[in-house]
């Protein structure tokens, strides 16, 4: 196959050339190289709201100025210049929990346990991705009659899998900076996996869960709620539920005072302050950035109804895919499914979510791991690109992906976040073929396909 050929060479060069820099990285001046001491500092508000959680300290989780005072107390121990800088926690109140335990080890012991927890995580993603992708069917003559049966997954289209996840720009820096991601890929994958399965009330627990970062979780489980039904919304509002009853009762009074005081810490932070809008993959980060640049001060009108037009259009967009796809009929003749036209809406859907949202992290990418693996069963299932537009979509995908690792160093030099602009062009790609009739497979096409279907099996 083509393509798949042409991803290891690219895969393989990409390796290299992270290696390189690794490796040079010891040999270069200590003043220009990535020292020890600049890695895992994503996880310094996470360390302390486990100590505030601990503590009984709760309203100190979002008082910026106990945050800043103590991470600048745990960086000045562990010898990590911060200068004056601090992160404050952003995640809802019952998330510092998790941190709790982490907290009363020492910082660079706490950090070192914190990046296993995610690399297995990790791991365990990968495993959920590679068992999206289709296994291969071989036809079994028997007399008069034939029989498809299932072999397994080509090692090849695996291995690309291990390989682009770990490679990717967003995992490298979400494990570099210490940060959550990982996590929040391992429930993302899960939750696709039920809902795949149709069991849409553990995809809905296990989506609820996710609201530990509401940016990442509120379109995901709107679409299930929507595609899904009234089971996916039970499993959903049960783990909020769960939640909320659970952070009042552990932390009294704590809901109200996140309520109040984090639209205070992100005007602090975005407005008051000059912020790192290019590290933004949404819209109102975009039009941000390139009108009004990164220095302190009000978003402007004029951003703000762009933000709102734009967003219009791609919730209206993904919209319609929701209803085509509940209108969508299992075709055993054609091939077109509702498991097709299922994949091509949650692919399309994790797409387009940091662009409806006003606050998402270049990091969180990682999560573009799922649809990009999806796009790749479907194409397998039919053994090729067939199509302009589709290869135009793997092109944008491919740019994408490279220039993620540009990004961070040129967005806030330029003043455009190109990422934004490929993710809205590969989303646009993604929604349009996620709103239209899939392509037919056809018995021609599974007798030639290097990975395939069998002609009339359908899936739930």
């Amino acid at each position: 196959m083509p393509l798949r050929r042409r991803l290891w060479q690219a895969g393989i060069l990409l390796f290299a050339f992270l290696a390189t820099l690794v490796i040079g990285n010891r040999f270069i001046p200590s003043d220009r190289a990535i020292a020890v001491d600049m890695l895992g500092r994503d996880f310094l508000p996470f360390y302390t709201a486990g100590t505030f959680a601990r503590e009984g300290n709760f309203k100190a989780l979002y008082d910026l100025d106990a945050v800043k005072q103590y991470e600048q107390a745990v960086a000045k121990v562990n010898g990590m210049d911060l200068g004056k800088s601090f992160g404050p926690w952003w995640n809802p109140p019952f998330y510092a929990w998790a941190f709790a335990p982490l907290s009363k080890l020492p910082f660079p012991q706490a950090l070192a346990t914190w990046w296993t927890i995610n690399f297995l995580c990790l791991l365990g993603s990968i495993v959920l991705l590679i068992d999206m992708l289709p296994k291969a069917w071989k036809p079994i003559n028997r007399g008069a009659h034939s029989n498809w049966t299932e072999t397994a997954r080509d090692w090849r289209n695996t291995g690309l899998v291990i390989l682009f996840t770990l490679i990717s720009m967003p995992a490298l820096q979400a494990m570099s900076h210490g940060q959550n991601t990982c996590t929040s890929l391992l429930l993302v994958c899960l939750t696709i996996n039920f809902w795949r399965k149709q069991r849409a009330v553990v995809a809905g627990l296990i989506c609820g869960l996710l609201f530990y970062k509401p940016q990442l979780a509120g379109v995901l489980a709107m679409v299930l709620v929507l595609s899904m039904g009234w089971r996916a919304m039970v499993g959903v509002a049960f783990t909020g539920c769960m939640l909320l009853a659970a952070t009042e009762y552990s932390m009294p009074g704590i809901i109200e005072h996140y309520v109040q005081q984090l639209p205070a810490n992100v005007h602090f932070m975005q407005v008051e302050n000059t912020y790192l809008w290019e590290r933004h993959v949404t819209l109102k980060a975009l039009f941000r950035l390139m009108l009004q640049g990164r220095e302190a001060g009000e978003i402007s009108i004029l951003v703000r109804s762009l933000t709102f037009a734009a967003s219009l259009l791609f919730a209206g967009s993904l919209l319609r895919a929701i209803i085509v796809q509940r209108r969508r009929l299992d075709d055993p003749w054609t091939g077109e499914t509702t498991a097709i036209a299922r994949d091509r809406l949650i692919a399309a859907t994790i797409c387009i979510s940091p662009l409806l949202m006003p606050f998402y992290f270049d990091y969180d990418l990682l999560l573009l791991s799922v649809p990009a693996v999806l796009l790749a069963s479907d194409i397998l299932a039919r053994g090729e690109v067939r199509t302009t537009s589709e290869k135009w979509l793997v092109r944008t995908w491919g740019l994408m992906f490279v220039w993620l690792y540009f990004n961070p160093g040129t967005a806030g030099q330029i003043n455009v976040n190109i990422t934004t602009i490929l993710l809205a062009l590969v989303s646009t790609q993604m929604v349009i073929r996620a709103a239209r009739k899939p392509v037919s497979l056809t018995v021609d096409n599974l007798r030639t396909a290097h990975q395939t279907r069998p002609p009339v099996r359908v899936a739930a």
